[in-house]
């Protein structure tokens, strides 16, 4: 029977495997990573156990037959040598032997032994006698040299023969030890593998995706958005938080200038800022992520009314300043707020938010991209009185601002996974005539940079609380990686791919 029996130690592998560990609070996608690539090492290490095992299995059957060939030879070189043994010891050449020991050592008792052999051979004369006790004696030396001389190669045979098991059975013990090992090492490693497939399983039940980043997360995140407006002027620079942000949607203010709307949900950064005031088309603009907390520093009187009249849910430093601090800036820009104390405060149930839908489709990075990619550097975007520019840099869009690379006040520069360039209509705010107000209602054109890729776009939504739809000409949503996004929204033609 072959000593290769693996299934049978997986299974007792499988057996002797106790409980995982429990993956809350500990798991992470590198984990999962160091699992997967730990279980195609071990299935290497078992494939290649499996192949020494049977080699060592095929050499030990070998072994095997060899050991029984030298038994079976030592066997028959007994019996030959039992043979030779009782052949020397016929009664016969025995008694010549006596005879002819007798005769040389002067026995008169060995001389009647001859005698008897002259009586019997009939002849009487002393010369012919002296000639048959020659004969004989020499007849019996021929005989017993013959015969030692089987012997002794019948012993020399016997002592090689049991040389060669001696040796067959030293090879034998190695080849099993070798077995012993290899099998004691798979075995370890099918319980390795066993543990590993487990822990893997339970991650990946616990596994999901975050709803705006399509990120893998195993921590369930049931809050409201929370949209922050920030400062986006020089004096406002390095802002806090701005990493930390699902989505960053870029809008036109007076002047030319920019200022964001940061929408966070996923994470919890310590701090963001500097916190400015609201415009008449962030209501619009944010309805899409259900009744989200809204941070603001304030705003006119009109934008006050509509965001009472929205759907955004105000949190903002005028009706709750204690959440709210001043930094060493120079005001204005010296805003900041904490947005676990937000959330605290907004998440209880005097406020009426709701969970957000996904805005974005998301792919694996082995996927094709859909629509009409085209390889792409970068794009270099102009709101009039600030430029913006981003750059592919291999796994994200490097983003700079009016020829500074931007920068969140930990140094780190925001480097998004997607950039969705938005063209979009403005029109006079209603509140402030001097103040836009972009129109996110309706569709226009739109370039999703995705993967070191441009796909021309069309952006959509029909009602105030539908999200953003970006399809290609066939009306197919497009598809982006995993990752941060900033959606900036310029005026049509005041942006050049690079």
């Amino acid at each position: 029977m072959s000593r290769f029996t693996p299934v049978l130690v997986a299974a007792v592998a499988v057996a002797s495997l106790g409980a995982s560990t429990p993956a809350y609070g500990q798991a992470s996608t590198g984990e999962i990573s160091d699992l997967e690539r730990r279980r195609g090492e071990i299935t290497v290490e078992l494939g290649q156990l499996d192949a020494e095992l049977g080699l060592i299995d095929d050499n030990l059957a070998r072994i095997d037959a060899e050991i029984d060939v030298r038994k079976a030879a030592i066997e028959l070189v007994a019996d030959e040598l039992e043979r030779a043994v009782d052949a020397r010891r016929e009664p016969e050449h025995t008694r010549l032997t006596i005879a002819i020991v007798g005769f040389t050592s002067g026995d008169p008792r060995s001389n009647a032994l001859l005698d008897e052999v002259r009586v019997l051979e009939g002849d009487d004369e002393p010369s012919r006698r002296r000639e048959l006790y020659q004969a004989v004696i020499e007849d019996a030396r021929r005989q017993l040299e013959q015969f030692d001389e089987q012997l002794r190669g019948l012993a020399e045979q016997m002592t090689a023969t049991r040389t060669t098991l001696a040796a067959a059975q030293a090879e034998q013990k190695a080849a099993e030890t070798l077995y012993d090992e290899a099998g004691a090492k798979r075995a370890e490693l099918a319980i390795e593998l066993d543990e590993t497939e487990r822990r893997l399983h339970l991650l990946l039940s616990l596994q999901g995706k975050v709803l705006l980043t399509g990120v893998i997360t195993f921590d369930v995140v049931n809050r409201p958005v929370l949209a922050i407006k920030i400062d986006n002027v020089v004096a406002a620079r390095p802002q806090a938080g701005i990493n930390d942000a699902d989505m960053i949607f870029v809008e036109e203010v007076e002047g030319g200038l920019t200022r964001l709307a940061a929408i966070f949900h996923s994470t919890t950064p310590a701090e963001v800022g500097p916190v400015r005031s609201m415009r008449t088309g962030d209501f619009d603009l944010l309805a899409q992520f259900n009744s989200p907390l809204f941070a603001t520093s304030g705003g006119n009187r009109g934008s006050r009314e509509a965001l009472g009249n929205s759907t955004l849910v105000d949190i903002g430093a005028a009706t709750h300043g204690s959440l709210y601090y001043r930094s060493g800036r120079s005001a204005p820009h010296n805003l900041f707020t904490n947005p676990s104390n937000l959330w605290s405060v907004g998440s209880g149930e005097d406020y009426e938010t709701g969970l957000p839908s996904p805005i974005l489709r998301f792919r694996e990075p082995d996927d094709p991209i859909l629509g009409d990619p085209r390889p792409a550097n970068g794009v270099t975007i102009d709101y009039g009185h600030t430029t913006v520019e981003y750059v592919w840099d291999g796994s994200g869009w490097a983003r700079s601002q009016d020829s500074s690379p931007t920068v969140d006040t930990a140094g780190v520069r925001a480097n998004p996974t997607t950039v969705i360039v938005q063209f979009t209509t403005y029109v006079s705010s209603a509140a402030d005539l001097k103040s836009p107000e972009a129109v996110t209602l309706g569709q226009g054109p739109a370039w999703i940079f995705t993967d070191g890729q441009i796909v021309p776009a069309v952006w959509r939504r029909n009602e105030l609380l539908d999200v953003f739809e970006y399809v290609d000409n066939s009306g197919n949503f497009i598809t982006v990686l995993p990752g941060q996004s900033w959606i900036e929204m310029p005026r049509l033609d005041s942006a050049t791919v690079n």
